[in-house]
């Protein structure tokens, strides 16, 4: 009993743990989504090496939305280069000066020999800060932005929700087999134990007849005259 009761405390807290890793992981999947999808939060994939050691290519760098007045030279800005709104570049600011309500903006690659080739010019509030990265996430990035990584990603998708639906199927069936071995066995009846069915009504009659036939005395020494009548002794007498 004791080890029983260890063994359910154990399977309690591997569930509870479980649970608390899978709901830590959902938070933080919904968090991100919020925030990519208010503004608040950019997730870029590092596809040249432009900024190695640091941001190493194959990687994502996450950049969170802050206020422009708080840039300062040494960090690493996203940013799409001047004329060219479908390229966003990932790199150091070198120097900056304000100019009106314009921020002007150099920037530089912590792997390249020179300043990249452009002054930026943000008239906005708001730009966007690297704050960290994520090593191997930028190739899965870029495949999901593709045709073919969508496609491919739909196929997973309903792989995944097969897998999950099989799980939960075969979860069912193994407690609805615990549950049906946990029952009390039925406590059958004398009778029903005494013999197959069709058969206990004969033998309860033949016994009877027997028990009436020994009981009876009169019958029993009826036998008895009739036995003696018919023996040879009673023949050689005549």
């Amino acid at each position: 009993m004791v080890r029983r009761g260890q063994g359910q405390l154990t399977s309690l807290v591997r569930r509870l743990l479980a649970y608390a890793v899978l709901a830590v992981l959902v938070g933080f999947a919904a968090t991100a989504v919020a925030g990519v999808a208010t503004g608040n939060w950019q997730i870029r994939p590092i596809l040249s090496g432009s900024m190695r050691p640091g941001f190493p290519i194959g990687g994502v760098v996450v950049a969170e939305r802050v206020p422009s007045r708080s840039l300062q030279v040494g960090d690493v800005a996203v940013f799409h280069p001047p004329g060219a709104v479908d390229v966003t570049y990932v790199h150091r600011i070198v120097w900056m000066r304000r100019q009106g309500d314009e921020l002007l903006i150099r920037t530089k690659g912590d792997a390249n020999p020179v300043n990249d080739p452009w002054t930026l010019h943000l008239r906005g509030r708001d730009a966007y800060e690297a704050r960290f990265t994520l090593p191997l996430l930028g190739y899965a990035a870029v495949w999901l932005h593709s045709p073919v990584g969508r496609r491919d990603m739909v196929a997973v998708a309903a792989v995944a929700f097969f897998i999950c639906l099989a799980s939960l199927i075969v979860e069912l069936a193994r407690r609805a087999r615990r549950s049906s071995r946990r029952r009390p066995p039925e406590v059958s009846s004398p009778a029903s134990r005494s013999a197959p069915h069709g058969t206990a009504r004969p033998r309860l009659a033949r016994v009877a007849r027997l028990g009436l036939l020994s009981a009876d005395p009169s019958r029993r020494s009826h036998r008895r005259q009739r036995t003696r009548s018919h023996s040879p002794a009673s023949w050689s007498g005549r």
